[in-house]
């Protein structure tokens, strides 16, 4: 399987795109759709459906546009432990609010999307409408238990990392 970053719009989001077996997941398309649009073209593979972390503006305002072009959906209401499958692939839904109610990261094998929850050396923020330091601190907890160690995070913004166990964890002194 590979993993594309794209990076779009003036916030800089990471939009993602799961690839596997000729089919892609495209995750958090925030912006610039002409462009993820391309990108997915150059790739020869299909877009099965969109997922998106949350609902801010700048991980959804290309979902229409992929909608027609491609005639995928966005992957409405999901819940924890849903199985999501593309290609070969499997990724299992973790609802993880705190920058949001809507929150959640999607795990696959040695890896995960972890949207505006945990970046590389921070976390989402809890102080816009949504946001919960307590649900956020829940969260962090729970994906120090899920993530293994070495995974590799994905996040909605900024880049990459491989996850230490106990860095979510790092984080709760600051949401008390």
């Amino acid at each position: 399987m590979e993993i594309k970053r794209i990076v779009v719009g003036q916030l800089q989001t990471n939009c993602y795109l799961l690839i596997d077996g000729g089919h892609i997941l495209v995750v958090d398309p925030g912006d610039e759709a002409e462009r993820i649009a391309e990108e997915i073209v150059r790739t020869g593979a299909a877009p099965v459906a969109i997922v998106n972390t949350h609902g801010h503006f700048d991980h959804i305002g290309a979902n229409a546009e992929l909608e027609k072009k491609f005639g995928v959906k966005v992957v409405p209401n999901l819940k924890e432990g849903d199985i999501l499958t593309f290609g070969g692939q499997k990724v299992k839904v973790a609802v993880t609010p705190g920058h949001t109610k809507d929150g959640i990261c999607l795990f696959g094998e040695g890896f995960v999307v972890s949207g505006d929850t945990l970046f590389c050396g921070n976390i989402g923020r809890t102080d816009l409408e949504g946001g919960s330091d307590h649900d956020m601190a829940e969260s962090l907890k729970k994906l120090d238990r899920l993530i293994p160690e070495g995974a590799r995070v994905y996040p909605g913004h900024g880049e990459p990392f491989s996850y230490r166990k106990g860095e979510a964890l790092v984080w709760l002194e600051y949401l008390d």
